[in-house]
């Protein structure tokens, strides 16, 4: 087998296989087989086998019985097909109105037949919703960061109500320094860490929250 190019696609499964290994580690640093056939409800000898492919493609490091972790290579990898699945799923659920659940079950799979063009419109449809003409194009919704991710709070976006006095009234005011901590299934609810504090957030709720991502 020939060595991946990073803008090589992947097969579908080893790209499903890819990200549930990110947002693993991105959790607990590095992950095992038992946890990652847990997430994905596979058995543990078909994980076993992706696992090597993804060795063999220099995706991810593992050595016989012990944890696995991703590559440089991998983890850029990891996150354009984690970011293009949050992608489609925030473009159904914001701008289609779709349901959280079905909107998050198209997006597994739309996300790997999608071309650049398209999904490139959708993301242009999200930053035209999120951003005024003073704001950037680094700047995009809490729902999109992955585990393990620090932000800023940009701003509460929509006009005032229940859900955004709420978040004021928890702490989530422009300035604040905020870190993704899980994302539950279908991507409902979102659990992030404030200083000592741990919140939970509807999807909805997040997605009023225009933040920009902080490196390490």
């Amino acid at each position: 087998m020939g060595v991946l190019r990073l803008n090589e696609p992947l097969s579908p499964s080893l790209e499903d296989y890819l990200e549930t290994i990110l947002q693993l580690c991105e959790e607990h640093g590095t992950t095992k087989i038992s946890a990652i056939a847990k997430k994905l409800n596979i058995a543990k000898p078909s994980v076993t086998q992706a696992v090597a492919s993804l060795c063999r493609e220099g995706l991810v490091n593992h050595t016989r019985y012990g944890p696995i972790s991703l590559t440089d290579k991998g983890r850029a990898k990891a996150r354009e097909v984690w970011h293009r699945h949050q992608t489609i799923s925030r473009f159904l659920y914001e701008i289609l109105k779709v349901s959280p659940a079905v909107a998050e079950k198209d997006a597994c799979m739309i996300e790997h037949v999608i071309s650049p063009e398209t999904i490139g419109q959708m993301a242009g449809w999200l930053g035209e919703k999120n951003q005024s003409n003073s704001e950037t194009a680094a700047h995009l919704s809490l729902d999109a960061l992955l585990p393990g991710e620090k932000a800023r709070i940009v701003k509460i976006e929509g006009k005032s109500s229940p859900i955004k006095r709420r978040m004021l009234e928890m702490g989530l005011v422009p300035g604040v320094a905020v870190e993704m901590e899980r994302i539950a299934p279908l991507n409902d609810p979102i659990e992030l860490r404030i200083g000592d504090y741990h919140l939970s957030l509807r999807r909805e709720e997040a997605a009023l929250l225009l933040v920009e991502r902080l490196e390490d």
